[in-house]
Parts: structure tokens; C-alpha cells; sequence
């Protein structure tokens, strides 16, 4: 008998080392990798299960957040009846489902005080190495100045904006420590430096989101420990960093005749000079905020107000001119000189990407519509469409081929018939492709190792020539038998293509500061610089993802509005979106970038309330675990962490689906989880030193 209880024992401790190996994997993955992050907690869970059936014994423990849970499951379920989309609708259920036992997992394992602490410490240590590897990325990052020219981070890990909330829980948590311990000066130099990493990280992300998320814990920390002598000179620091901070907008042009740029004319606008080419003899400056502005050098000499942001401006033939808007409307304007006139207003039916002029045709390529041909500018036509023809996003024709390019699936070229595509005669794939421009029967495509030169065969490309130095190209442009090459650090390249198909560079230089975009005609380069102050751009509606943002939250009402007590179930929200969004809202998302909005179009009303009180839920159990053990080390600190991290991603949810992103819900579940098991190992080791004293 004792044999076989030694025997069960033994089988136990493996399965014990099993459990944790297991969930130490998840701790170690939870800021970089979900595949290898759930593979660690699905494993964990699965033996706590095997151990519980073994021994007959249920292994989790009550938290008081169950009818909350369970009121949350059955929203989802009663969306799922009612939603157009079941088998979505319950594959989105099941995911929600799987991940609240994250909580009870954590619970199980961390089975003593010394564990927990183990654990977080680990669970540190793993974002602070994701966050050094991100920055080291991020430092090339900078160098090519592509924080400036793509408004974001580098993709490393995960999205940008991921990236932000998941290193905000660093961020916070630590601060916390920092600010609620009275630690040793080895331990308060470790989370100074952890803390320093994780700030420089999310600043790297460049995401608004996070930013804002982290303010608003690191606020709520020192509210709540009365940090007010901190808090004051914090809030004037944040109001001077909002009064300095500054959009700048810039027009420069060079002469680029020789082996030299040589700056001719430079002045500044009040808007966003997005776009600036010259027409006839005046300069037209597509302004976001303004308009098309025409300029005589540096003097203002006519505005034409434009019903959305415009971005860029082109000459068609001798009277005929287009203006492209943000939202991917298309104006036809007539005339000559600055006197001209709107005479027409093309709407694409997609998401334009790319567009050409050629043969008197005008040719719209959507991302999700395909390609569309209008023969006609000024008059009302029925356009010609392919369907098909989508998911690229370049778009270039000449008098023989069609290119259709996609910087992730490859290169696409079909034979030119009349004015429309006709048969496809190339398909190559051709993954990271950064920029690419048609040339004189040659494609110049820009990626991450150099510049590449390919002649088209009858069946195939040929790469003819590579300049491996040319890297990160912002920009192509072309004229006559000269191609300049922008770089994101605005090096500028001018290049010929030789006789027997090959780059030839004849000069090379640097633009400051590094245009955002650039046109080149008659050997002078037109280039206008923008830079948005990041904070100021929280508060801008013409900003890209602001304006997507708010044309999503009205869909979102509109969608709540007519499906109010239980919504259109747990799905993706682009089913409907296509029908509630204005004709020229092109961008179509999966969700409606807001935690609240979302939950109203997807839920309904009903649950909406059943997440509002688990979230009420939660905030009550934290703070009640941070009162309850106010002054003790470390888990008093944890608790004040907890508390801000979850506020964290609250607010960041205001413009982020962030409690549906399996990344960010699987952490907040860890972190709940860690801090009722560190309370209930607390009571346990409370009670025990009661008993001994009695």
C-alpha cells in the first residue's frame, strides 16, 4: 500500500514539474509570442486537469468573479443565437471562453508566496528582453526615418499598438514598485533600469494608444498613494510638452541639374503641405488643412477649399487637372492657370490604393473593389470594373502592360488590349516589397536588401541589376530617362538605366529635411516636409487614423442602434460595416477600434452591462486585495500595479479593440490571477503564523 501511495506521489511531483515547466514557458512568452505563449498555458491547463482528474480533486479556487464570468458567456451565447453568423459568431465565443481559466491557471500554479514572486519576476524579465531586442530594432528604425515618414513603430513581435499596451503593463507595474517600496538600493537601482527599458520601449512603439494608457495608470498610482509634491510638477510638465509641442509644414525646392542639390525656394504653411507640383507657371500645394493652394515662389496667390483633406494634385492634359482627397474621392477641376474650376467628382468603389492616367483613361485601383476604368473625366459614364484585380497596391500602365504589384504577394502583369487588361502573362511571387515604380519598360522595385532592375520577358521577370547600398526608399519618381531615388534619411539618388540594363548612378546627395513626399520635373525636385507633433495629433481630425476612427464609431452606433438588445453577434464587424459606413468611408476594418462601441455593435446592450460589471468586478476585487494588504511588501505593490494596468488598458480602449485582442486579455487574466493568488497565499501564511502564536 505504501508502495503504491509513493508510486501516486511521485506521479504527482512529475506532473507538478510538467505544470510548471509548462507555465513557466507562458510567463516567458507573454510579451512577444502568442503562439508559444498559448502552447505554455494550454499546456498547464491541461495537466492541472489530468492531476485534478488523478487525485479526484478540484484545483481551482473561487475569486468571486464567477457570476460575473458567467454573465459574460451568456451575452456572448445570446449574440451567437441571434447573430446572421453563427459559426463566426461561436469560434470568436470559444476564444473568449478559453482564455478567463488564464486566471485559475495562475491561481493553481503559483502555490505559495515565493512562487508568485518568482513568477512576476520572470514574467519581468521576459517583456524587459523583448523590450531590448524592440529597441535595438527601433534604433534602425530611427535612423531611416521611418518613425516620421510611417507615424508608428517597427512590427516586431506584434503590431505597434499591441506592442504599446503590452509593454505598458511593464511600465506601470514597475512604477508602482518604485513608488510603494522601501527597497534596498541594489533592488531600487534594478527597478529603476527595468522601468527606464520599458518606458524607452513604449516610447519606440510611437503609439498613442499605449501612451495614453500609461498616463492615465501613472496618474492613478499617484492618486491613490497621494503623491501630490510628484503629481503636481508632472501635470505642468504634461501641459508644457502639449504648448510646445508644434506641426510644422514645409515646401522646399532644388535644382538637381548636376551632382548637387541646390535649394531654391523654401517657405512654410499653416496647414499640412502634403503634396506640391508645379502647373503652368505656379506652384499647387495639396494642403490638408487649406486646401489647394497656387503660389507665385513664396506668395500665396489663390485657395481652393476642398470638401476632405487633399493629398495630391496632377496635371492631365492642357486644361484638365486631379485632385486626389484623403478619403479617396477624386476632383476633376477645368480651366487654365489658377483659374480653374471643379467640374466633376469621381468615388471609387473601394479602398483606393493606386491610380493612373493613361490614353485619356483613368484607372482606380481598390484594394478591395479590384480595378475600375473610367473613359471619361468630366462627363457621367458607367466605369468599366474588374473585380478580380484586387489586393494589389500599386498600380502602373504603359502601352503594352497592365502591372499589378502587392508588397506581399508579388508581381502581376497582364497584356495591355485597347485601353483595358487583357490576358495575365506574368504571376511571380515576390515577398517584402517596399516601393516600386514603372520605367521606361523597366520595374524599379525597392526592397529591405536593395534596389532591383527587371526587364519583362515574354513570361517572366529578369533581374538585371541590384544596388544592394540603396535600402528603405521612401520614394521613386521618374522623367525622361532619369529616375530619383528617396531614401527615408532623405539621401537622394539621381540614376540612369545603361544600354545593357543596368543602374547607373550619377549623383547622390541629401535632402534636410528628409521630404515626406517628393515630385520631379524639368531637373528640380519638389518636396514637402510634414511633421505632426505626436502629442497635438490626439486632438487632430484630419489626422489618417483619427479620421478612420470616427467614421468606425459612427458605424458602430448606427449598427447599435438597429440590433440594441443583443447586437450582431461576437464577430467581424466588416460584415457590416460595408453597409452602415458612408460611400466614401473606404476603409474597411474588422473592428471598430473601441472596447465600448464594439461591445454595443457585437453584444448588444445586455452585453455591454455584463462587461461593464466584470470590469467593475475586477477594479472592486483589486483595489479590495490592495487595501487589505496596504503596507505589506511586495503584494501591496503588485495590487497597485494590477490596478493601473488594468485602468491602463481601459482607457487605451478607447480607440483600440484591446480586451478582444487574445494578447492583451490573456495578460490582464494573468494579472488578476497572480494578484488573487498572491492574496490568497498571503491569508494562507497569515493564518498560519495566528495559529503557531496561539
Amino acid at each position: 500500500m505504501q508502495n503504491i501511495l509513493n508510486r501516486k506521489n511521485k506521479s504527482y511531483k512529475i506532473l507538478d514539474w510538467i505544470i510548471l515547466s509548462f507555465f513557466v514557458i507562458f510567463l516567458l512568452s507573454l510579451s512577444n509570442s502568442i503562439f508559444v505563449n498559448q502552447i505554455g498555458y494550454f499546456g498547464a491547463l491541461l495537466f492541472i486537469l489530468i492531476k485534478a482528474f488523478l487525485k479526484r480533486k478540484n484545483q481551482f479556487s473561487k475569486t468571486g468573479l464567477e457570476l460575473a464570468f458567467a454573465l459574460y458567456m451568456l451575452a456572448e451565447i445570446l449574440a451567437l443565437i441571434f447573430s446572421d453568423y453563427k459559426a463566426q459568431a461561436f469560434h470568436f465565443f470559444t476564444k473568449r471562453a478559453l482564455l478567463i481559466p488564464v486566471v485559475y491557471t495562475t491561481i493553481v500554479v503559483t502555490s505559495n508566496l515565493k512562487r508568485g514572486k518568482n513568477f512576476f519576476v520572470l514574467f519581468i524579465v521576459g517583456s524587459l528582453i523583448t523590450g531590448i531586442i524592440y529597441l535595438v530594432m527601433s534604433f534602425q528604425f530611427y535612423l531611416n526615418n521611418l518613425y516620421n515618414l510611417t507615424q508608428s513603430g517597427p512590427s516586431l513581435f506584434q503590431n505597434p499598438i499591441t506592442a504599446s499596451e503590452i509593454i505598458s503593463f511593464s511600465v506601470l507595474f514597475l512604477f508602482a514598485f518604485i513608488i510603494n517600496e522601501k527597497a534596498e538600493l541594489k533592488t531600487k537601482i534594478w527597478l529603476y533600469a527595468g522601468f527606464a527599458i520599458s518606458v524607452l520601449t513604449l516610447i519606440a512603439t510611437y503609439k498613442r494608444t499605449g501612451w495614453m494608457g500609461v498616463a492615465f495608470g501613472i496618474v492613478l498610482i499617484l492618486i491613490i498613494k497621494k503623491k501630490w509634491k510628484i503629481l503636481l510638477p508632472l501635470a505642468i510638465v504634461g501641459i508644457f510638452l502639449f504648448i510646445t509641442d508644434k506641426n510644422l509644414s514645409q515646401v522646399d525646392v532644388y535644382d538637381f541639374k548636376g551632382t548637387e542639390v541646390n535649394k531654391l525656394l523654401s517657405f512654410s504653411t499653416d496647414g499640412r503641405a502634403y503634396y506640391a507640383t508645379p502647373v503652368d507657371s505656379f506652384l499647387a500645394v495639396s494642403d490638408y488643412e487649406n486646401g489647394l493652394l497656387f503660389y507665385k515662389d513664396s506668395l500665396l496667390l489663390k485657395q481652393i477649399e476642398t470638401p476632405a483633406p487633399v493629398v495630391s494634385f496632377m496635371k492631365i492634359n492642357t486644361d484638365l487637372y486631379l485632385s486626389q482627397l484623403i478619403d479617396t474621392r477624386f476632383l476633376i477641376f477645368k480651366g487654365e492657370g489658377k483659374e480653374i474650376e471643379q467640374v466633376n467628382e469621381i468615388l471609387s468603389p473601394g479602398q483606393t490604393k493606386s491610380y493612373d492616367y493613361f490614353d485619356d483613361v483613368f484607372y482606380v485601383l481598390d484594394s478591395d473593389s479590384g480595378l475600375t476604368c473610367y473613359e471619361s473625366l468630366t462627363s457621367e459614364v458607367i466605369p468599366i470594373r474588374f473585380p478580380e484585380l484586387k489586393w494589389y497596391r500599386w498600380l502602373f500602365i504603359d502601352s503594352t502592360y497592365f502591372y499589378f504589384i502587392s508588397e506581399f504577394s508579388g508581381i502581376t502583369i497582364y497584356s495591355k488590349e485597347g485601353s483595358l487588361p487583357g490576358r495575365m502573362i506574368i504571376n511571380e511571387e515576390f515577398n517584402g516589397i517596399k516601393n516600386v515604380e514603372c520605367f521606361n519598360g523597366y520595374l524599379i522595385v525597392s526592397t529591405s536588401y536593395g534596389l532591383k532592375l527587371f526587364t519583362v520577358g515574354k513570361e517572366k521577370l529578369y533581374l538585371s541589376d541590384n544596388i544592394n547600398q540603396i535600402t528603405y526608399v521612401h520614394r521613386i519618381r521618374s522623367e525622361g530617362d532619369l529616375l530619383q531615388v528617396l531614401s527615408g534619411n532623405g539621401s537622394i539618388y539621381k540614376i540612369k538605366v545603361s544600354a545593357n540594363s543596368k543602374f547607373e548612378i550619377l549623383a547622390q546627395d541629401v535632402l534636410t529635411p528628409s521630404p515626406t513626399n517628393l515630385v520631379f520635373t524639368n531637373n528640380n525636385l519638389y518636396c514637402t516636409y510634414v511633421k505632426r507633433g505626436r502629442l497635438l495629433s490626439f486632438l487632430d481630425p484630419h489626422l489618417s487614423v483619427n479620421f478612420t476612427r470616427l467614421a468606425l464609431w459612427r458605424a458602430g452606433w448606427e449598427i447599435f442602434k438597429d440590433h440594441p438588445l443583443f447586437g450582431i453577434g461576437d464577430i467581424g464587424i466588416e460584415k457590416y460595416y460595408v453597409k452602415y459606413k458612408r460611400p466614401y468611408d473606404k476603409e474597411v476594418h474588422g473592428h471598430l477600434h473601441n472596447n465600448y462601441f464594439h461591445f454595443l455593435a457585437t453584444l448588444g446592450l445586455f452585453g455591454f452591462l455584463a462587461l461593464m460589471y466584470l470590469f467593475f468586478m475586477i477594479f472592486k476585487k483589486l483595489s479590495g486585495i490592495y487595501s487589505l494588504t496596504k503596507g505589506k511588501t511586495f503584494i501591496a505593490s503588485y495590487s497597485l500595479g494590477a490596478i493601473a494596468s488594468f485602468a491602463s488598458i481601459l482607457i487605451s480602449g478607447l480607440s483600440e479593440l484591446n480586451f478582444w485582442d487574445q494578447e492583451i486579455a490573456t495578460l490582464i487574466y494573468f494579472a488578476v490571477g497572480l494578484n488573487f493568488a498572491l492574496y490568497i497565499n498571503y491569508k494562507k501564511e497569515k493564518d498560519s503564523t495566528n495559529e503557531k502564536q496561539q
